[in-house]
């Protein structure tokens, strides 16, 4: 029972740091915000923030790894498969994660944040959902390798200018759009 209220208390402090952090990154990079800015707009006390992370870089690293996590759930539940609407679906989901957490994507796919999350998400979306591109001979590996950039990078640049834009169109919409970019884009290869 004791136990409970500890782990309790624990994640109520590390989501008190976590929307601290979301908040200042909103106005500054990552390397602006000190400790002390932190615990200041959480209020708690320093001691409380170094129980529970080293820096605001370990923080940081403790949101990317939550948000990198839940992609790979979402994909890992959701498999893409060759068909088109399957496709849809699973880029649908992906968006309404975004969606659910607006503020957190803006802030983790913004200049203020480490590029370093923005490669991993990459690197999810390239393992999972063009993976299967591999195993068509229809093209070399070194065109292969500029479709995942194009493929990739493309993808992510929509769903950085949707949060950035306030999310006006619907998950439905975006993730159709993703879709027939992505299909049409390399359906002459294939």
């Amino acid at each position: 029972m004791k136990t409970d209220k500890i782990d309790r208390r624990v994640k109520y402090t590390t989501s008190l740091l976590k929307e601290s952090l979301v908040r200042l990154m909103q106005t500054k990079p990552i390397s602006k915000i000190s400790v002390k800015m932190l615990c200041e707009d959480a209020d708690i006390n320093r001691s409380t923030f170094y129980a529970h992370f080293n820096d605001q870089y370990g923080l940081l690293r403790s949101l990317e790894n939550e948000v990198i996590t839940n992609f790979k759930k979402y994909l890992r539940d959701n498999v893409m498969h060759e068909q088109p609407e399957t496709t849809v679906i699973v880029i649908k989901q992906l968006l309404d994660y975004a969606a659910e957490n607006t503020d957190l994507l803006k802030v983790l796919l913004s200049d203020n944040s480490d590029m370093e999350f923005q490669k991993a998400l990459m690197s999810i979306v390239q393992e999972q959902l063009i993976s299967n591109l591999r195993n068509d001979k229809s093209f070399d590996e070194r065109t292969f390798e500029y479709l995942q950039c194009f493929v990739i990078t493309g993808a992510l640049k929509i769903l950085q200018k949707w949060i950035q834009d306030g999310t006006l169109e619907s998950t439905q919409e975006i993730a159709e759009l993703i879709s027939n970019l992505l299909s049409k884009g390399i359906s002459c290869y294939l």
